[in-house]
């Protein structure tokens, strides 16, 4: 469809051409300043708790002790991760799980990665199954709703959820909550509709979760030409990419990011995330997906690089298919996802700072002028004590004598405090 003369995006779901320019944001080249992070403690920084893992912890609990863990323990690093992941970024921030093939992982680590946001850093994280329809993050999740909302529920209210006067816990309505206080989005699970979800559908869904959310973990689709799929991409702030290694979807993985850099977004290349998992099997099998991954960091680096890559261990339960409990997940696969949310929070925690936030609201509040430092307080006159008068009229007051206080007429003074006659009982 066409564009009117004062419109620059396409607003089918009418939430407003400056909540939609709120998914173009621009970027500065000057970091903006934050004197207070001088201060703040660095997230390398020993945390003196008890310990209550290992050895050390079983020795605290069973004689009382308090003792630390050591700062090389497996402890101490997840509690720096943990710290790192609850670090303040500063207004929306996008991260899109991407790759183009089933049972690679996509839905169980956009699971993995909101539990672990939201359970430690609270509400405001949403995964967000952007996949055309029928996609499977509100099966995999672990709570559901009845009844079960998804985005066209969102887009026929999108411009009242997108207005000045919308209120938060109003999306709450459409979202799915998790034990771990991150909130779902689900696909739509029809697949008797005309068309899916598109790109102007996406941009309409942003504009609504950016409002009212800070963090969106993005569950994209397998289409690499899909419009919702190249959306999702094109307007995320960082992209992790899942990859067990296998041979096919090593390749698959190789030719997504040379397409990604042809349509000029390679930047968000080089910011990847690559995580990395060996399948179980044989020997055999293991020592050549050892290989393999060997060889990929050899195609990255040819690439021009991507941001880092890091392995994480091989859960059942995501292969399973079942609904994923994060309280159940194993302690190596927790503490995996906790130093891969940190990574991701330290990087989206960099971009927030070099980009200017700005209001994306039609009604946001005028810009206001820092008020200056208030001028030193000049020294007062000494204050004279007035003398007394004969008079019995009051002098007259003359305003330069601003520092005299007329005497209090005659007929204003306090009358004297009667004393009680003395044979009046006390009681």
């Amino acid at each position: 469809t066409g564009l009117a003369d004062d419109e620059v995006f396409a607003d089918p779901y009418e939430v407003g051409q400056d909540a939609l320019a709120a998914n173009e944001e621009l970027d500065i080249d000057v970091p903006a300043e934050y004197g207070g992070r001088d201060f703040d403690s660095a997230p390398t920084d020993l945390d003196n708790r008890p310990a209550i893992w290992g050895m050390r912890g079983r020795v605290n609990a069973a004689l009382g002790l308090t003792r630390p863990p050591l700062p090389d323990s497996a402890e101490a690093r997840y509690r720096q991760s943990v710290r790192r992941v609850q670090q303040p970024l500063p207004g929306c921030m996008v991260v899109s799980v991407i790759g183009l093939k089933g049972d690679a992982g996509k839905t169980s680590t956009t699971t993995a990665l909101a539990n672990t946001f939201g359970t430690h850093r609270g509400r405001g994280v949403v995964a967000w199954d952007a996949c055309e329809n029928s996609g499977t993050l509100g099966d995999r999740a672990d709570r559901t709703t009845d009844p079960e909302l998804g985005p066209w529920d969102i887009l026929e209210n999108a411009r009242a959820l997108a207005s000045a006067d919308a209120v938060s816990g109003t999306l709450g309505h459409y979202l799915r909550l998790q034990p771990t206080h991150d909130e779902v989005l689900a696909s739509d699970s029809s697949t008797s509709r005309q068309s899916g979800i598109g790109w102007d559908e996406c941009a309409a869904l942003m504009a609504v979760l950016r409002r009212h959310r800070d963090l969106i973990i993005v569950d994209t689709g397998n289409n690499a030409t899909a419009s919702n799929w190249q959306w999702a991409v094109q307007h995320s702030d960082m992209l992790v990419i899942p990859l067990p290694l296998r041979r096919d979807m090593a390749i698959l993985t190789m030719n997504m990011l040379d397409g990604i850099i042809a349509r000029g977004y390679e930047h968000l290349v080089r910011s990847a995330l690559v995580l990395t998992v060996v399948l179980p099997g044989d020997k055999d099998s293991v020592d050549a997906a050892l290989r393999l991954e060997g060889k990929l960091e050899q195609e990255f680096a040819a690439l021009g690089g991507v941001g880092r890559i890091m392995r994480v261990p091989y859960e059942p339960k995501f292969a399973s298919g079942e609904r994923i409990h994060y309280h159940e997940l194993g302690q190596a696969t927790v503490e995996a996802y906790t130093n891969v949310a940190a990574e991701i929070a330290d990087r989206l925690a960099d971009r927030a700072y070099e980009r200017a936030a700005e209001y994306a609201d039609a009604f946001a509040p005028q810009e206001f002028t820092r008020p200056s430092q208030a001028e030193r307080r000049p020294t007062r006159r000494p204050y004279s004590i007035p003398q007394p008068t004969t008079q019995s009229t009051p002098q007259g007051y003359d305003g330069d004598d601003y520092d005299q206080y007329p005497p209090r007429p005659p007929h204003e003074q306090w009358p004297p405090r009667s004393a009680p006659p003395r044979d009046r009982p006390f009681r």
